[in-house]
């Protein structure tokens, strides 16, 4: 008798293996890399989590499990002299991958929210730390979308707009030029080709020392905007977008009071929601060392209140920074870093450069958009 069931349990064990199911299944073990940087492991995934261990170039470990992002992997790690064992969370970018290494290979891990509350005592703090990195889009933003549409906007068309950490030439306009190179975050290659012509052109409404109040007076508005038309206006009448990627505060911080930033932003807002385009916040990374760290705090709490109030997607920049060399910011503690001459997330700078991780975070929450809400 088992001289005919054994060939046929074969086939059937070998049709389990050829399933997608099981494809799935080997797609999700764990896979090795080497540390290349110095790297504290923490117990989640965030500089919040309390710290489970060290690890060091050239340390062999296995990537378990990875954040919603990215940006983060559980890995593993059994030491060959002592035998003991690490598992924690570090960031991508300091482990050297193998080139074709894919984060939609690797499990995903929703439980673990972006930063430890337990672990942080100041309020003002914990206020931003509660904050998502990278928002859920609501159901709100669909009307929004669709109205948008019906007023004539390209659904494949986004926009900047902001001060020069917005206007900066490498934050997403190299995806115009197919100027970059995702490296792991392969899953974002749809969204950055649905996209990226709608960048080869520079946003009226995205240019150095601008700021909230700034962006309707028509004084800063260029040459293809209209007489008496202010450089928001002008932006969203020429290219009719249907997401504006929207960031103030450096410039802001120090020339305006709390009520006056909160106005003029809501009033960004309104005017974007108007025109049927997805207005997606951001909070702006700033240094502790800084003499306007404490309205940069206020003025980050005033983002994430606007982004809350109207229901809108909002990019937790200050947040996600606080894990980068320097906080993503260079030495004038306003400025992003920046490497390189195109977006490369091949060699981990989003875990080294600000502006790298503003790309990121902005493909990442465009991505969510994309498939939310535009299809």
């Amino acid at each position: 008798m088992w001289r005919f069931l054994l060939p046929n349990l074969l086939i059937f064990l070998l049709s389990l293996a050829a399933s997608p199911a099981a494809a799935a299944r080997a797609a999700l073990a764990p896979v090795e890399a080497m540390i290349a940087h110095p790297s504290v492991v923490h117990a989640g995934p965030g500089d919040t989590y309390l710290k489970a261990g060290e690890l060091y170039p050239g340390d062999s470990v296995n990537i378990v499990e990875r954040n919603w992002i990215g940006n983060w992997l559980r890995v593993q790690y059994t030491d060959p002299a002592s035998s003991t064992e690490t598992d924690g969370w570090v960031l991508t970018g300091t482990l050297q991958l193998a080139p074709d290494f894919r984060l939609s290979d690797v499990l995903v891990n929703n439980t673990l929210p972006d930063a430890d509350l337990n672990n942080i005592t100041d309020e003002a703090l914990a206020a931003l730390y509660r904050v998502p990195v990278v928002p859920t889009i609501s159901a709100a933003m669909d009307e929004v979308f669709r109205r948008g549409q019906a007023l004539g906007n390209a659904p494949n068309v986004i926009t900047k707009v902001g001060d020069s950490l917005s206007a900066h030439s490498l934050y997403l306009s190299p995806l115009s030029e197919g100027n970059y190179d995702l490296g792991p975050y392969d899953y974002l290659a749809d969204t950055a080709k649905f996209f990226a012509r709608s960048l080869a052109t520079h946003s009226a409404a995205a240019r150095i020392g601008l700021t909230t109040f700034s962006v309707f007076d028509p004084a800063w508005s260029g040459a293809n905007c209209q007489p008496d038309e202010p450089p928001l206006a002008c932006e969203y009448r020429l290219k009719q977008p249907s997401v504006a990627f929207i960031m103030f505060g450096a410039n802001d911080v120090g020339l305006l009071t709390d009520e006056q930033y909160d106005a003029h932003l809501r009033q960004i807002v309104d005017e974007t929601l108007a025109r049927g385009i997805i207005p997606v916040l951001s909070t702006f990374t700033a240094h502790p060392d800084a003499d306007t760290w404490p309205r940069a705090l206020r003025f980050n709490r005033i983002v994430v209140q606007v982004a809350d109030d109207y229901d809108v997607p909002l990019i937790n920049l200050w947040a996600a920074a606080r894990a980068l060399p320097g906080y993503g910011l260079g030495d004038d503690h306003a400025h992003l870093t920046v490497s390189g001459e195109r977006i490369n997330f091949a060699t981990g700078y989003e875990a080294l450069y600000g502006v790298s991780l503003q790309n990121l975070l902005s493909l990442v929450t465009l991505d969510e958009i994309r498939r939310v809400i535009i299809r």
